[in-house]
């Protein structure tokens, strides 16, 4: 009988020694349901789709033969998956991801202390995100546009595998609001509500009136970034701004690309994806931003919509120290290579981090130690510096 307290995960392999082993040392923080064989495992997750919270699976065939993971995605499309892949190297990597539409790959053998790593971040990730205070409203937000509480900041990016710079980031700050709600705080109380789009317009307005300043500072690295809510992007009239935008951007000369993040994104969302196809059509690049933050990561890649990812922050910082970590971005720049997508990686604290990335094949970065985010005026008295220096 399955417990209704701790997380139901079911788990189908061939191994069962391992599904002995998994059920000896983790029955006490998990109520698994194993089984050896596909037909059995779709069969019982057909009668119990609402209870299960994980499913981890290898490349089980089912009578049909297809995968297993790849029924199971049909009949629970909402439930996390977690590959265990014995040969990577033999894989293709666009059959997995097109076949398992996993979360997680792990590579067997595994050990229990592993798993349990990899299924404690899945359910982590399962839990919403912390809400603003309620006292922090989109109203609140747009009354601190009106009081003028807005300043655009620039953050430089790197080329990966010389660190040499590539572009930048354009990143808004509220002072004021700031002083009692943080940044993810304030854009998560008008994410989804219009003064989203206002605020993004007012970004806009600036790096026009700014284009050429950015021009003569950056040269031919005047690539810029500029975060979207999903709520933008798939308002029609907003679209037409966007795309507008950026034709007036280029005519200035800088090329600017678009974020929308993760947790924001469904794959179903049919909506949200024609419009990236759109701007993809017309050769402006929307990226994934924080990439490994959500339970639908590897699903998004199978879109042709997106140019490349950025890397979740907090999946960077365990590159140097956790293992799962390190397996999981190594693992993802294979993919973005195989697919032709970018792959950049942010909240670079130190050079160890940005030397294991460079081996991994990133192809950006952006972070603390490479270039602090600062306004416009200051990056180009430290350039004007630089030069004088160098005269």
């Amino acid at each position: 009988m399955v417990g209704n307290t701790s997380p139901v995960v079911l788990m189908v392999d061939n191994d069962e020694h391992l599904l002995a082993a998994v059920r000896r040392a983790l029955s006490g923080f998990f109520d698994f349901v194993t089984f050896t064989n596909a037909e059995q495992a779709l069969e019982w997750l057909g009668e119990n789709a609402g209870r299960v919270e994980l499913i981890i699976a290898d490349m089980v065939a089912t009578r049909r033969g297809d995968c297993f993971l790849q029924r199971a995605a049909r009949n629970a499309p909402n439930v996390p998956r977690i590959l265990l892949a014995a040969n990577m190297s033999g894989m293709s990597l666009r059959d997995a991801i097109s076949q398992a539409m996993v979360t997680r790959v792990l590579a067997k053998p595994v050990s229990v202390s592993v798993l349990k790593d990899a299924i404690d971040r899945v359910m982590r990730l399962k839990k919403p995100v912390r809400k603003a205070d309620s006292k922090l409203t989109a109203l609140a937000v747009n009354a601190a546009l009106d009081r003028g509480d807005f300043r655009p900041v620039l953050q430089p990016r790197f080329r990966a595998n010389d660190l040499r710079l590539s572009g930048s980031e354009i990143l808004c700050r509220m002072p004021m609001l700031e002083k009692d709600y943080s940044i993810e705080e304030i854009f998560a109380s008008c994410h989804n509500h219009p003064v989203i789009n206002r605020l993004t317009s007012q970004m806009m307005t600036v790096m026009i009136n700014m284009a050429p300043r950015y021009h003569d500072l950056m040269g031919d690295a005047a690539y810029i970034g500029l975060n979207l809510s999903v709520y933008s992007l798939k308002h029609p009239e907003f679209l037409e701004q966007i795309i507008r935008f950026y034709e007036r951007m280029r005519m200035r000369g800088v090329v600017v690309s678009f974020e929308i993040p993760e947790r924001q994104i469904s794959v179903n969302d049919h909506d949200l994806i024609a419009n990236a196809r759109r701007l993809r059509e017309r050769g402006i690049a929307l990226f994934i931003d924080d990439f490994g933050s959500g339970n639908n990561s590897l699903d998004l890649l199978r879109d042709e919509a997106f140019a490349g990812v950025k890397l979740d922050r907090d999946l960077v910082a365990g590159v140097t120290t956790d293992l799962l970590d390190d397996a999981f971005v190594e693992w993802i720049a294979r993919v973005c290579s195989k697919l032709g997508l970018s792959l950049s990686a942010k909240g670079i604290k130190n050079r160890d981090l940005a030397n294991r990335l460079q081996i991994h094949g990133v192809t950006e970065m952006q972070g603390f130690y490479l270039g602090a985010p600062v306004p416009l005026e200051e990056w180009e008295a430290a350039a004007q510096i630089a030069l004088s220096d160098c005269g």
